[in-house]
């Protein structure tokens, strides 16, 4: 993926595609027992009787591995300042072991007011299982980015 050099190379309704990853059993159990030891993150006997009705992933990993995908991916290059905050929307629970496919779409750029040297794109990062489409994220962050 080439990136992107500066704020000045994106405009709102840009879409980029980002391929896919998956999140491992491993790593669902992992995430969940260090940050969100929940009985349907856990255990799967505990997650049958769960509003899931089997063993999910975190929507905080799914979140944390969508960012992450994101920032590997090069896509902001060196030109990205950090994030101020995020939209977050869990539409459909995420399975262990389920691939998914990550697309970023820029719904707005603009130039700060007070700092010439830099702007705001807000990003839209929306992860779909590869099975059926169904999106198992949502979300829309502001990233601040280099002029």
């Amino acid at each position: 993926m080439t990136p992107i050099r500066s704020l000045d190379d994106l405009a709102a309704g840009m879409v980029f595609d980002l391929g896919g990853f998956v999140l491992t059993r491993e790593e669902v159990l992992d995430f969940a027992r260090r940050y969100d030891p929940q009985p349907f993150h856990l255990d799967e006997e505990a997650a049958r009787d769960s509003l899931f009705g089997r063993l999910v992933a975190s929507g905080l990993h799914t979140y944390a591995a969508a960012f992450g995908h994101l920032i590997r991916s090069g896509l902001l290059g060196s030109c990205n300042l950090g994030a101020g905050g995020a939209e977050l929307k869990w539409p459909a629970p995420l399975a262990p072991d389920e691939p998914v496919t990550m697309q970023v779409v820029v719904e707005e750029v603009r130039p700060s007011r007070s700092k010439p040297e830099m702007g705001i794109a807000r990003l839209r990062y929306v992860l779909r299982k590869v099975s059926d489409g169904v999106v198992v994220l949502d979300v829309v962050a502001p990233h601040f980015l280099r002029r």
